[in-house]
């Protein structure tokens, strides 16, 4: 049996497949990701994309002059300038709306996404609603197309120059990509909050306590047990896991400040200022979680619910970083144990669950080795 006589799929599948494993594992499943790019941050789809694009070119023109392959034979789709402009607005708007493309929506989706089920959903409709549109656009995709257009025959120089100068551009665009991403880590990367900062802000949290006459010495003692102990902290997926269980009265609380509309809140959480816990209301049953951008006001605050005599309160340890990089980006462990990968399937279904995105590769870290984190408050 001849290649020739084989079905499309033989093929198409698997290189499908692989297409599809190898836009997980570069993260672009993750609408974060794409959002990255087109506002600037994030210019992994460039790379990975424009890096495709030029390894593929590269190869067809190597195994063609080696005689390999025949390029005369390779099919070329027609060319419609202005059918693909108006496709190129709506593909567009869609992109930018969904931060994810056909592609990478079918990965989002089969990753268990929620966002690439949506975008997926979205994909059928466009294509159910387009027999409806079509009287409207007639006009424009019925235009005559171009077959075998090529940028070499319409610049009317050698398809050399047009290899190097593609090549040159994906070259500068990297380069270029690269140095925007450091910018931008420049201007919102920060070092997780250190143990000194905390223990400044607990002792700061006493003297509050102390002066206003809520705390004694017996209580500074058995609250500086529980910390030394740790038994003031919750870890990340456990406050996950007890958000996704529904963990009856279990109540979150942001104590970042200056928080807008646009800031990331954990599922459920409730912003509160550091002066307001004063008249908080806390019920029998209640079990209270604090966080923090790196946990100094979220130590502060456990500190003054303590003295009040609330005893069900915890602060997530290491704040909003942990729940970024364990729960919504979790890494699979570079020395994998039986610890650590069970660990690791536990962090990568609580990703999933709540629109995060596990990673089996580390993301570019900024000059220094410290993973950029995004922070908006103190």
């Amino acid at each position: 049996m001849s290649l020739d006589s084989l079905h499309p799929a033989v093929t198409a599948i698997p290189i499908g497949i692989a297409f599809g494993v190898i836009l997980e594992r570069t993260g672009l499943g993750d609408p974060r990701v794409i959002a990255g790019q087109l506002t600037g941050r994030d210019f992994t789809v460039v790379r990975v994309m424009f890096g495709a694009i030029v390894t593929a070119m590269l190869g067809v023109v190597w195994a063609s002059t080696a005689g390999v392959v025949d390029a005369a034979a390779i099919a070329l789709p027609p060319t419609d300038v202005p059918a693909q402009a108006l496709g190129a607005v709506i593909f567009g708007g869609g992109f930018a709306l969904a931060a994810l493309c056909p592609g990478t929506a079918c990965v989002a989706a089969a990753s268990g996404r929620r966002d690439g089920l949506a975008a997926v959903g979205g994909l059928f409709a466009g294509t159910a609603l387009t027999p409806v549109a079509w009287p409207v656009v007639r006009g424009v995709v019925a235009d005559a197309p171009r077959e075998g257009a090529t940028l070499a025959r319409d610049l009317g120089v050698p398809l050399g120059v047009v290899v190097v100068l593609l090549t040159i551009a994906a070259v500068l665009a990297m380069v270029a990509g690269r140095l925007m991403e450091r910018r931008s880590l420049a201007h919102s990367a920060w070092r997780p909050t250190t143990p000194e900062s905390v223990a400044l802000a607990l002792a700061a949290a006493f003297a509050l306590a102390d002066s206003r006459g809520l705390v004694t010495g017996t209580q500074a003692d058995a609250i500086a047990q529980e910390i030394v102990a740790e038994a003031d902290h919750v870890d990340a997926l456990d406050l996950a896991q007890w958000i996704r269980d529904g963990t009856p009265g279990l109540r979150v609380l942001d104590l970042r400040e200056h928080l807008d509309t646009s800031t990331y809140l954990i599922p459920g959480a409730q912003p509160i200022a550091l002066e307001d816990l004063d008249s908080l209301r806390v019920a029998h049953g209640d079990r209270l979680v604090l966080y923090s951008d790196g946990g100094a006001h979220a130590a502060q605050a456990w500190v003054l619910l303590r003295v009040r005599g609330i005893r069900d309160a915890l602060v997530l340890k290491d704040g909003m970083a942990a729940w970024e990089d364990e729960v919504l980006s979790p890494m699979h462990p570079a020395v994998p144990d039986d610890t650590a990968r069970a660990r690791f399937a536990k962090a990568r279904e609580l990703a999933l669950w709540f629109g995060g995105f596990p990673r089996l590769v580390p993301v570019d870290a900024p000059p220094g080795g410290t993973r950029p984190r995004r922070r908006r408050t103190c």
